[in-house]
């Protein structure tokens, strides 16, 4: 048996002149296959302006006979125009299928399809004369201008099958699927969601991309740090922070604004102030590089100043405490013993008090005073001092002074004369 073929439904030359009269005589056949559809998005609603998503349409083709069938084509027909019966504005869109070609024809491409403005898909299995058993196709039409009035579409299908490969039918089989196109409803708040950044934990710095989920034909802001920034129409934005950072995301939807916010934490964050009114632990280091303290100060444990320490009231140390270098501008008050290992210098006077007394004073230049003083536990004598001799190796022996001429006076009570008297001075 010799295998028919039909007339192509597309081909480059004008269609033979009888098919058209005989398929003007006879009703198609219906096809062999069985199509359904759904819209994404769904319900599918007419457009609203240029910003509309675009449109896919997801087909479903299967076989729910028992006989194998082979498909060498199937046209999808979809009416163009801006009417209510219309389906998409434009002669547009792209199509796919697993293991399957599917193309939109060009305008002007001569077809024995349906005279009219529509935009025609031709889907071909990449293996010839494929059949379609029971696992079914999925061909998706997507990038679709929807048309703007809300009405119900007539999809057009021509199929080329048949269950003989030897035998094929002399024209396609002919479908509709019908298509209802609702009135775009006002944007639900819901409508934007998943508000969120791609890293929700960073170090101070660090850039951050801000995403979310929502209509194109909103105009959307963030706004953080007390600065609002305008996006449009845009799904995301991007910028840096230095510290834990809230962002909040409004729009205006049915003549109300609405928000989403999310935020974004530092691990090392830079603050420009930091005011604590109650306790602070740190248990790492530290780097300060200027500290102001208007209260008490206490350190635990060891203090390290590495640079000046301003004090502007009273420092408490109750430990040791390590000072490379001290400078005190106002008085000094140490209430237990101060041990300087070193050079102890004052550029002005300084006073040594016990119990109240002072014990010793300076006093500008030169001057020194104090009521007592002595050195190696013995007094000392000064000018002014009172005192009276004593001969401690002859009872009765007098002082004599000699004034290196020769001249001699004597001050005695006796009359020894004896050169070896020696003499204690005792303060009185």
């Amino acid at each position: 048996m010799t295998a028919q073929y039909p007339h192509p439904i597309v081909t480059a030359q004008h269609p033979h002149p009888n098919l058209k009269e005989a398929d003007s005589m006879s009703e198609p056949d219906a096809p062999l296959l069985d199509y359904a559809l759904i819209s994404e998005p769904f319900p599918l609603y007419a457009t609203t302006g240029t910003d509309d998503p675009a449109t896919a349409l997801h087909l479903v083709v299967s076989n729910g006979g028992g006989e194998t069938v082979y498909c060498r084509e199937i046209v999808f027909s979809l009416p163009e125009g801006d009417l209510a019966q219309s389906l998409v504005a434009a002669d547009a869109g792209d199509g796919q299928a697993p293991d399957w070609t599917v193309a939109r024809i060009q305008p002007g491409t001569q077809t024995i399809l349906p005279p009219g403005d529509y935009a025609h898909f031709l889907a071909k299995p990449n293996q010839a004369d494929s059949p379609v058993d029971v696992s079914g196709i999925v061909i998706t039409l997507e990038n679709l201008k929807i048309s703007p009035l809300p009405g119900t579409a007539r999809i057009e299908i021509h199929e080329v099958a048949t269950t003989n490969p030897d035998r094929w039918p002399d024209s396609p089989a002919f479908t509709g699927l019908a298509l209802t196109k609702f009135p775009a409803p006002k944007i639900p708040a819901m409508a934007v969601s998943d508000f969120t950044a791609d890293e929700m934990e960073v170090t101070a710095g660090s850039a951050v991309r801000l995403t979310w989920n929502g209509p194109s034909t909103l105009d959307y802001t963030v706004s953080y740090g007390g600065s609002a920034h305008p996006v449009g129409k845009q799904h995301d934005y991007r910028t840096t922070v230095d510290r834990d950072t809230t962002f909040q995301l409004s729009y205006v939807t049915g003549g109300t604004t609405h928000y989403l916010t999310t935020t974004v934490t530092v691990t090392n964050p830079k603050l420009t102030g930091l005011e604590v009114d109650g306790e602070v632990m740190v248990t790492g280091t530290t780097a300060v590089q200027g500290l102001t303290v208007g209260g008490d100060l206490t350190a635990e444990q060891a203090l390290t100043v590495g640079g000046g320490l301003a004090v502007t009231r009273a420092l408490t140390v109750a430990g040791a405490t390590s000072l490379q270098e001290l400078t005190v501008d106002k008085d000094l008050d140490a209430k237990q013993r101060l041990t300087v290992e070193g050079f102890l210098q004052a550029n002005r006077d300084i006073t040594v008090s016990y119990g109240g007394t002072t014990k010793f004073t300076t006093s500008g230049l030169t001057g020194i005073r104090t009521p007592d003083i002595s050195v190696n536990g013995k007094n000392f004598v000064y000018d002014g001092t009172s005192i009276h001799l004593e001969n401690g190796y002859l009872t009765g022996g007098y002082l004599w002074a000699h004034n290196g001429k020769g001249d001699e006076a004597e001050v005695h009570d006796g009359g020894t004369n004896n050169g070896r008297s020696y003499w204690t001075v005792h303060i009185t």
